[in-house]
């Protein structure tokens, strides 16, 4: 628990002074976020009804909305990640910092819902392990471009390899805070939420050091680097 608490203490440190610029961003992704679904959800209700036109456009139009919401989910970990780098509050504009180059990262994570969905279906335990293996995707596709979408999820699964034990404890130690949020009628999740992504961050960062520190002359990133 030492370095989880080192970590936690390292997020809450660089969060203080810059709470407000984090819950802002933190509202505007679930703004966002909800407005997507929202159309998912109308399509949903509406297919009860007879307006069946009506239930495909809203349906096709919550599947578009949430394929365009993906590119939002990485940058919202880019918002933290360049906050955490520079020491700086959190800037908004990071937020649509995937769509600069929106199908790499559509691909990225598609490729990643698949495999998780593959191993939820296969046995449960497997989805679950891959969804630790790729956590560290979105921060890959900000420091490393270059790389293929087969070379991201790989670089993630290598990064994460020995640590996706130590992320699922990180993770579970904000179950607390959790349940102490929906007693704030889920309000207090714009303060957990960014304080769950900066700690995630530094461990990416803790995990990425050791990762590239080790060598990458027989890795992703160090082959695109020698390119």
């Amino acid at each position: 628990m030492g370095k989880i608490n080192d970590l936690k203490d390292q997020a809450l440190a660089t969060l203080r002074g810059k709470w407000g610029s984090f819950v802002g961003i933190t509202f505007i992704y679930f703004l966002l976020a909800g407005i997507a679904s929202g159309f998912t959800s109308y399509g949903s209700i509406l297919q009860a009804t007879n307006l069946s036109t009506l239930y495909i456009v809203c349906t096709c139009s919550g599947v578009l909305m949430t394929l365009l919401m993906i590119p939002l989910g990485m940058g919202f970990s880019v918002a933290h990640l360049h906050a955490s780098r520079q020491d700086l509050p959190a800037d908004p504009s990071d937020l649509f910092y995937g769509y600069k180059n929106f199908w790499h990262v559509l691909g990225s994570f598609i490729l990643v819902y698949l495999a998780v969905l593959a191993g939820f279906i296969l046995l449960i335990i497997p989805g679950i392990i891959l969804s630790f293996a790729y956590a560290m995707v979105p921060f890959i596709l900000r420091d490393h471009p270059e790389l293929s979408v087969s070379e991201t999820l790989w670089t993630s699964r290598m990064m994460m390899k020995g640590h996706k034990w130590e992320l699922f404890v990180l993770e579970l130690s904000f179950i607390g805070w959790a349940l102490l949020c929906v007693l704030t009628l889920f309000i207090g999740y714009l303060w957990l939420v960014p304080y769950m992504q900066m700690t995630i961050t530094k461990f990416y960062e803790k995990i990425r050091a050791e990762y590239e520190g080790a060598g990458t002359e027989n890795t992703a990133v160090g082959n695109a680097e020698m390119a």
